[in-house]
């Protein structure tokens, strides 16, 4: 495997990691910590070191099913970070459709992280 690759899986796990720290803490927690939106903050950096070493190694951005669902992912999880800085900055209540946002941008990031884990086990095979 090239090291690229294992780099670019190292930060999506890194990123799958984070991300579910701060999304399930943040639902257990009736309020967000600084510790979580710095978690968060760290697994969207991972998923972007990850995107940007995988885009670099091939040399183009390739549209195939995975990279679609994986750049959408990508999108929603920093327009939900944002809407998680306005909400820790502002001090403002977490409402119920702030946490079923997040749950669901979780689950499209994680399609999009098994979509690769699954065809990057094809390739190996």
């Amino acid at each position: 495997m090239p090291t690229e690759i294992l780099t670019a899986t190292i930060l999506f796990t890194l990123a799958l990691v984070l991300y579910s720290l701060a999304i399930w803490r943040g639902r257990a927690n009736s309020s967000l910590k600084l510790s979580q939106v710095l978690t968060f903050f760290c697994g969207v950096v991972a998923d972007a070191s990850g995107v940007w070493v995988t885009v670099d190694f091939i040399g183009a951005i390739v549209l195939t099913p995975h990279a679609i669902v994986g750049f959408l992912a990508l999108l929603l999880i920093c327009l939900h970070f944002l809407w998680v800085l306005f909400v820790f900055i502002n001090n403002k209540a977490q409402t119920p459709r702030f946490h079923q946002f997040g749950v669901f941008v979780w689950s499209v990031w994680v399609l999009s992280y098994l979509s690769g884990f699954i065809s990057g086990l094809q390739k190996l095979v």
